[in-house]
């Protein structure tokens, strides 16, 4: 698809995924989407598929099934209520759906996955931590505004915008930046950015910008599972292996590196590296 042509369906799809991320609860009505891209109902599907990489449906069931997945971990929830937020008439629809995206049923994945459990266990001491130089790396990135789980529709809107401008050259490298802690801020006041790795000299130009993660020393701790399990990573990362390790953060906040795509790949399976940057060593007077 021609560069023009990208920008011109992009403008048009805008809308929609503004709609689908605001309303993850609501029907995606074709007719209603398709008036909101100014296209014909006969075509929006097709033209939302070839620019997405996925269907309306498929990005509306992802977001709610990962909704769902955070909900069974902290919220208090019965399954059937949970079932009935992501869209399904039935819990044993939704129990099917749910398993043959996180590979095990919704009421065992609670039991399992359940804060209580994951502490009591010790579970968290089972996250290795490496320490790292990273070389730094330019982004084109986008502001997200929210609930940090609700950062894939602005990642969808980010490569989306992208295409349109000939930034993504081979197998671009994705990032998170994260600014606020989660514990401590209210998820709508949020800020994060979603970000993808460009050559330093290309330009970036509106709604994206240019983000630098500067280069520098790291704590790295790689997580697999779905992105709603990061909470117990991040807890051993900065309650476990910081006050231990004697290192020191640096002035610059988390940031995430998703290392495979969340639309091709069943979440258990899914691989976040979480960057940690740390304060330079200062050697003492004297050492040699």
């Amino acid at each position: 698809m021609k560069s023009q042509t990208r920008s011109h369906y992009e403008r048009r799809l805008e809308p929609v995924l503004a709609w689908l991320a605001a309303r993850p609860d609501q029907d995606a009505d074709l007719y209603h989407l398709a008036g909101l891209a100014c296209l014909s109902p006969y075509h929006f599907h097709r033209v939302y598929r070839a620019m997405l990489g996925e269907t309306v449906a498929a990005t509306v069931q992802r977001v709610r099934l990962m909704r769902a997945s955070a909900e069974l971990r902290r919220d208090g929830r019965t399954l059937d209520q949970v079932a009935r937020r992501a869209g399904y008439g039935s819990t044993a629809a939704f129990s099917r759906a749910f398993s043959a995206a996180f590979g095990m049923p919704p009421g065992r994945y609670r039991e399992d996955r359940s804060p209580d459990v994951i502490y009591r266990s010790k579970e968290l001491t089972m996250y290795p931590v490496q320490i790292a130089s990273f070389p730094g790396a330019s982004l084109a990135a986008l502001p997200h505004a929210g609930d940090y789980l609700q950062i894939g529709a602005t990642f969808d809107r980010l490569f989306m915008l992208a295409g349109s401008r000939n930034l993504l050259r081979g197998e671009p490298r994705s990032f998170g930046v994260y600014y606020d802690d989660p514990e401590q801020v209210a998820a709508q006041d949020l800020r994060s950015e979603a970000g993808l790795e460009v050559a330093p000299g290309v330009a970036v130009d509106e709604p994206l910008h240019r983000l630098e993660l500067p280069a520098g020393r790291c704590a790295v701790l790689e997580h697999t599972g779905p992105y709603s399990e990061l909470e117990s990573a991040y807890a051993w990362l900065f309650g476990g292996w910081l006050p231990a390790s004697g290192e020191q953060p640096a002035d610059f906040p988390v940031f995430e590196e998703y290392v495979n795509d969340p639309k091709t790949t069943p979440p258990s399976d899914l691989k976040t590296r979480i960057y940690l940057p740390l304060a330079e060593v200062k050697q003492e007077a004297g050492a040699v």
